[in-house]
């Protein structure tokens, strides 16, 4: 999206937020599309391993290339995960290559245990904007205590791999990410040295970014509301991003892990119509008239966080540099909020 035109856009949507309209012209600029809700690990604090079997699935590429072809005249870019393994799903790379041969940037957030050699390559060869890995602890033990299931050597080896592959293929593109987790309770037994040296390994073997980020505090389980006051009584979401889950289901927020909040289909409908659908419209007007009768949303800690234009500032500068610099070199030297 040029520049001016995203300009133009998210002040428009901001506009629309700020007066909690019910019905928004503007279209969302950000969409979750979940691949899969599959995962191959059970990690400590993801509620995925809790999940059903019957709420599991991988989405088909007829009805991801349905959205795409309905969201490229509206959204800038795509995040291709929410609650499984993106690489779990066999047309991943399908996946990518048409989002992004229809003008959307793709991204997605992998636990890399599913990178192998063969797949950084078709990685590299689909090209999306971005990949982040979780690598939540930068130590064996601390890794492998909250990553279950999976080998610490085994996924640095993997990373390095695909850093590696696109400084020899010369390729720009993916942006690539390194996320450490800072959990409330943290491993005492970590050492700063080894985390700085393995922060230092990554960047050396062309890894763009090494960010941190406090641990996620999902709705259902955030008892944030009662801990901490509100500091605002309205969340930016319904007004400029969607998720639609592996079965079509369209949520209005990624903190909807159990997708209770259910706006529409989109295997019945398209996008713009559920955009402003009965259901969206009521919970615009809920917002604005009675957040609490919102079970989800009157207790997640995103209400209880200080705000820019709406958006907790801890995302703010990050969500901006996604929007009008992208993921390249501009990325690179202005950073995000969450980089050491």
């Amino acid at each position: 999206m040029k520049t001016p035109v995203a300009f133009f856009r998210l002040g428009r949507t901001l506009a629309e937020y700020k007066r909690k309209r019910e019905t928004v012209h503007s279209m969302p600029v950000r969409l979750w599309i979940e691949t899969s809700t599959l995962c191959n690990l059970e990690c400590t604090m993801c509620p995925n391993k809790d999940l059903p079997a019957e709420n599991k699935a991988i989405m088909d590429l007829d009805l991801f290339e349905k959205i795409v072809d309905e969201a490229s005249s509206f959204a800038s870019d795509m995040y291709l995960h929410h609650r499984g393994e993106p690489f779990i799903n066999p047309q991943l790379f399908s996946m990518i290559r048409y989002a992004e041969e229809e003008g959307i940037r793709t991204r997605f957030h992998t636990n890399g245990t599913m990178l192998t050699s063969g797949r950084a390559d078709k990685l590299l060869d689909a090209a999306p904007s971005m990949v982040s890995f979780s690598v939540d602890g930068f130590e064996k033990a601390s890794y492998e205590q909250v990553r279950q299931g999976a080998s610490f050597e085994k996924t640095i080896e993997n990373i390095l791999y695909l850093a590696c592959r696109k400084r020899e293929r010369k390729l720009k593109k993916p942006y690539i990410v390194v996320e450490r987790i800072r959990f409330k309770e943290p491993d005492e037994e970590a050492s700063q040295d080894n985390i700085d040296a393995m922060r230092q390994r990554l960047l050396d073997a062309g890894v763009d970014e090494v960010i941190e980020k406090e641990e996620y505090t999902w709705a259902q389980d955030s008892a944030a509301s009662a801990e901490r006051p509100r500091v605002r009584d309205c969340c930016t979401f319904p007004w400029y991003a969607m998720v639609v889950c592996a079965d079509g289901t369209v949520t209005p927020c990624p903190q909807d892990f159990e997708a209770r909040m259910v706006m529409g289909n989109v295997r019945n409908a398209t996008l713009r119509d559920i955009w402003n659908g009965e259901p969206y419209r009521k919970l615009r007007s809920a917002f604005r008239e009675d957040l609490d009768s919102l079970e989800l949303c009157s207790k997640c800690d995103r209400l209880c966080q200080k705000t820019v234009g709406g958006v907790p500032v801890q995302y703010a500068k990050t969500f901006l540099v996604d929007q009008f610099l992208g993921y390249g070199k501009l990325r690179k030297l202005f950073g995000t909020a969450e980089r050491n």
